[in-house]
């Protein structure tokens, strides 16, 4: 419910080796990238399929559309309800009926037609019926005793049946967790699953209720409440607290709950139910599995990549340039053994002129000048004529 959740579930139970991690919600997703669990990445010609591109990320992201399942559930606060609660002795059990009286209602959950629960000033009941003309699940909520009578009330939800749904689906490599964005519009009509799933999902959130009560209180409505006091500054009883109730049963929902014995204490575990059966499935998978349980998955990639790496092809690039490099070395090695055979040990700088002064005698005798062209100085005779300037005669 709030953007800056940091809450991660892991699933280390689908024998992973390093626990998949979701950050938040999960929504029955079981990813099948190359960050998935061992033996089920789907996708062999990914980016990452390659060893030496992937040893040349640094970090990497990508995007995968997943199938997840989704439901809608709309609660509201209401007058009356078909829980009936009989208390008991003080210190003891009380017990919890229900009606469907509706037309079209019916009660399903035949193993609680009646239940007993702890009977506490702060007792939270519970009931179901269902509508097989839309296959729509009527949860009751009821607050029983001095505090919750008050602070909860009647609660009255409506639980949609369990669809298929796609969902983009993020992998971050730098903090190695998954997570779930907004559903993407469906094409076709969702399909939905099992009516036993639902079924299973209802009958394992009423289970809870009645294990999260004792002796002073319920777990699941104190979670409500302390929610809504710390991340939200309500105060009971506000009807605000119904957002908080739809988001936890449609989390609740999508888990199955099983208790083990802790002295007297219940431990409550829960299992990402749709998770687990999809991942089993998979691992299941057939040579030839039906179409229905094909379909093309569809993502993006983004990697920060860090220095290059060296393919056979790449010769074919640098080679044009290794070539130029090394003539270049090699006419620069021949033009300084040459120049050191021909050179004098006499440095002769042309714009001296002492070096234009000797250059004669340097060409003339035993010391080259070290120029190609040397400069020659030829002799001249400078000669003086004398004439008389006398009158003609």
């Amino acid at each position: 419910m709030f953007s800056n959740n940091s809450e991660s579930v892991v699933l280390g139970q689908l024998g992973s080796n390093s626990s998949l991690r979701f950050l938040g919600p999960n929504l029955g997703v079981l990813p099948i990238g190359p960050n998935s669990i061992p033996g089920l990445d789907r996708l062999p010609h990914s980016p990452l399929s390659d060893a030496g591109t992937n040893a040349a990320i640094l970090s990497y992201n990508y995007t995968l559309h997943h199938q997840g399942v989704t439901n809608n559930i709309s609660c509201f606060n209401d007058t009356q309800s078909p829980i009936t609660y009989l208390a008991g002795p003080r210190d003891d059990f009380g017990n919890v009926t229900g009606s469907c009286n509706e037309t079209g209602l019916h009660n399903p959950l035949n193993l609680l037609r009646n239940y007993d629960i702890l009977d506490t000033y702060s007792t939270l009941a519970m009931w179901g019926c269902y509508s097989e003309q839309d296959q729509v699940y009527h949860l009751y909520l009821r607050g029983c005793g001095m505090f919750y009578e008050k602070e909860i009330g009647n609660i009255t939800c409506s639980v949609s049946p369990i669809q298929s749904a796609v969902f983009p689906v993020t992998y971050q490599s730098s903090t190695n967790v998954f997570s779930t964005q907004e559903q993407v519009p469906a094409s076709a009509t969702p399909s939905v699953f099992s009516p036993h799933t639902t079924y299973s999902a209802v009958e394992s959130l009423l289970r809870l209720v009645i294990m999260a009560q004792n002796p002073l209180n319920n777990q699941i409505a104190e979670s409500v409440k302390d929610l809504g006091i710390q991340a939200l500054w309500l105060q009971p009883p506000n009807y605000q607290y119904l957002p908080l109730y739809e988001a936890m049963i449609q989390g609740m929902l999508m888990d199955i709950v099983c208790t083990a014995n802790n002295s007297s204490l219940p431990l409550l575990m829960t299992i990402l139910q749709l998770t687990y059966w999809r991942f089993r499935d998979s691992m299941q998978l057939l040579d030839t599995p039906p179409a229905s349980c094909i379909r093309t998955v569809n993502g993006t990639m983004s990697a920060e990549v860090t220095g290059w790496v060296a393919k056979p092809v790449h010769i074919a690039f640098l080679m044009p340039m290794t070539m130029l490099n090394l003539a270049s070395l090699a006419l620069a090695l021949v033009s300084i053994v040459k120049t050191g055979r021909t050179r004098s040990p006499h440095d002769s700088d042309p714009t001296d002129p002492r070096s234009l002064l000797l250059a004669n005698y340097r060409l003339n005798g035993a010391e080259p000048s070290g120029w190609s062209d040397g400069v020659l100085y030829h002799s001249r005779e400078v000669r003086k004529c004398h004439y008389n300037s006398g009158a003609d005669r």
